[in-house]
């Protein structure tokens, strides 16, 4: 009981710290991809830890064989810790999988009516688009890419089976060749790298969950760090002046609400960094980075629950040796 308890109080204090960390790591990190390892391993190990804290605590027997019992050291709690068929621990034996079974629930619920929901406005949108706008296929074999009759500039993506790069014939109006180059180019980096299908899993977590700061806050700074991702890609393909040109003439306004837009989220933060030396990291720095940052999120659960129990231990051997 002690171990499990140990596992879900570091998956709790992981899910409250965790934001700020990844926050002033997104501040100071080259590299947005980094970043965006580092939320989904700190996600995956605060949700691993959390199944396995709940999944430990239907094996009572031993619940109080812990140094507790010689931190109390009262004959109640040796009476406890030898009745491990006491009413507690039976419930506790069957509290624990009921609520996996709720939480495992009401994650898919959620997961069921996004994706169909999803799909449902997806699929009508882009069968509009591809009736009206003018059809460039990708020679490379990505996204087509939809050219909108219409003065306004805009630019967004959908990703998935059947998605495509949607621009309006504004862009070519009011921006040089290698702007709206950089515009593609940015676009179909969010489609190539399943970037609209990571924000998908950050939105049902956020909604199944939402009482969790993690799983809360992910969505939003995904956002911004799958935006810099692509503005990295955009950049390696047209320079940074093309991806920031594009960024001061583009508008986020009112692009649909699945898609990815260009210029909708985070642009100042973009504009400071193509401001200053945006190069695309190494794949070797990268690989070691993601490597590094993701090890450690994802098994800062698990060690935050060993600081625990030997905190624990400390103190009971301390009580022990003043009894």
């Amino acid at each position: 009981m002690t171990v499990a308890v140990t596992l879900l109080l570091g998956a709790a204090i992981v899910a409250l710290a965790a934001p700020r960390v990844l926050r002033a790591t997104a501040a100071r990190a080259a590299d947005p991809v980094t970043v965006i390892v580092g939320w989904f391993l700190a996600i995956a190990g605060v949700l691993a830890t959390t199944v396995v804290g709940l999944l430990l605590t239907t094996f009572p027997r031993g619940a109080v064989d812990t140094p507790l019992a010689h931190l109390v050291r009262r004959p109640w709690w040796y009476a406890v810790a030898n009745a491990p068929d006491l009413l507690v621990y039976r419930i506790a034996g069957w509290v624990a999988p009921v609520l996996l079974v709720l939480l495992a629930g009401r994650l898919a619920v959620v997961a069921v009516r996004e994706v169909v929901r999803a799909r449902r406005q997806v699929g009508a949108t882009l069968e509009v688009l591809r009736v009206l706008a003018e059809t460039d296929r990708c020679p490379a074999g990505g996204p087509p890419t939809l050219w909108l009759r219409s003065d306004r500039v805009a630019a967004f993506s959908y990703g998935g089976h059947g998605g495509a790069v949607v621009l309006t014939d504004g862009l070519r109006a009011r921006l040089a060749e290698d702007g709206v180059a950089a515009v593609v180019a940015h676009e179909r980096a969010h489609v190539r790298g399943r970037h609209h299908l990571l924000i998908a899993v950050a939105e049902v977590l956020a909604r199944a969950f939402p009482a969790v700061r993690l799983l809360a806050e992910a969505p939003a700074a995904l956002r911004e760090q799958v935006e810099l991702a692509a503005d990295l890609s955009a950049v390696r393909h047209c320079g940074p002046d093309a991806v920031r040109n594009a960024l001061m003439v583009l508008t986020g306004a009112g692009t649909p609400e699945r898609a990815l837009a260009m210029a909708r989220d985070a642009v100042d933060v973009r504009l400071r960094r193509l401001a200053g030396a945006a190069r695309t990291p190494s794949a070797t720095a990268r690989v070691t980075r993601c490597g590094l940052l993701g090890t450690a999120f994802a098994a800062t659960p698990v060690l935050a629950a060993s600081a625990l129990l030997l905190s624990l231990s400390v103190l009971t051997a301390a009580a022990a040796a003043l009894t």
